[in-house]
């Protein structure tokens, strides 16, 4: 019996190993097919057409975005999780981007989309198609989506993604080990949501915020209220301990994101700063009364 327990495990052991090596090749094939499609009717990547190097901003937090609109990939054990994806064709740099920074053996898991204008989920369809990924949105927002999708034309042409999971009130999800609160904060459009979650420094936990819209559009009395009411919302559920640290704006304008870049590695992480996002929510308030 022993020497047949023995056997097995020898077995099993090479089974193991190789459906791990199964996987490697899977993730490679994978992320070499994810990259030859990205490559067709790639935009230029240059600053004047608005591309930005990517680069990391916490151990595990990246940005993948451009030089007007943010986006993000979350590094978790499982796989990649997208916050936002950009305006189509612009969205062909994520995946190339996501090369540049080792990530491409990845998996894209989750997109998250925090509301359905097109710079936010122009890419989302091209990643969802060419990843597997499941698509995170509110039904409003993937109504926007859809409208602003029959609208684009030309070279912005893209088609809206599949809504795989829906997000219908405030929760909370655990995405491949890693937990995610979503926050429902009209104001911005109807369908915004706002995402709450930790990201690691040195491997220090800090709780970090993304305001799914920054500001309000046009001058309708209901919508600027919706979006005073979220934005009020959004400070009370900061300032719980412990207290939101880090802005992940998803405008990059927004949160000093690129002067902030240029500090990385002089004196601590320059996104780390209650100031700054809370100066940030007060700044988006005074804008909007001003409307």
């Amino acid at each position: 019996m022993a020497h047949f327990e023995l056997h097995r495990s020898k077995i099993n052991s090479s089974n193991a190993v190789g459906n791990d090596v199964k996987k490697i090749i899977l993730g490679l094939l994978v992320s070499a097919s994810a990259l030859a499609s990205s490559n067709k009717d790639v935009p230029t990547m240059s600053g004047k057409n608005g591309y930005v190097e990517p680069f990391q901003m916490f151990d595990n937090v990246y940005y993948i975005g451009d030089k007007w609109v943010s986006s993000y990939a979350i590094d978790t054990d499982n796989g990649l999780v997208i916050i936002d994806t950009l305006d189509y064709p612009y969205s062909r740099w994520i995946p190339i981007n996501l090369k540049k920074l080792g990530l491409a053996g990845k998996p894209i898991t989750h997109i998250l989309i925090t509301h359905g204008h097109s710079d936010h989920v122009g890419g989302a369809q091209l990643l969802q198609e060419m990843y597997g990924s499941k698509v995170v949105m509110t039904k409003s927002a993937h109504n926007l989506a859809i409208q602003q999708s029959n609208k684009s034309k030309g070279d912005n042409a893209f088609l809206p993604p599949a809504l795989d999971i829906e997000i219908k009130n405030d929760s909370s999800m655990v995405i491949n080990g890693h937990e995610f609160k979503f926050y429902l904060t009209p104001g911005h459009t109807e369908g915004d949501f706002s995402l709450d979650f930790t990201v690691e420094d040195k491997g220090i936990e800090y709780r970090a915020f993304v305001v799914g819209g920054h500001s309000v559009d046009g001058k309708d009395p209901k919508m600027i209220d919706q979006f005073l009411s979220s934005m009020e919302k959004i400070r009370k559920i900061s300032l719980q301990p412990p207290i939101v640290k880090v802005n992940l704006s998803n405008h990059p304008h927004k949160n000093y994101l690129f002067e902030n870049r240029d500090k990385l590695g002089t004196r601590g992480n320059p996104f780390i700063s209650e100031t700054n996002f809370f100066m940030f929510l007060k700044q988006q308030e005074h804008l909007a009364k001003k409307k």
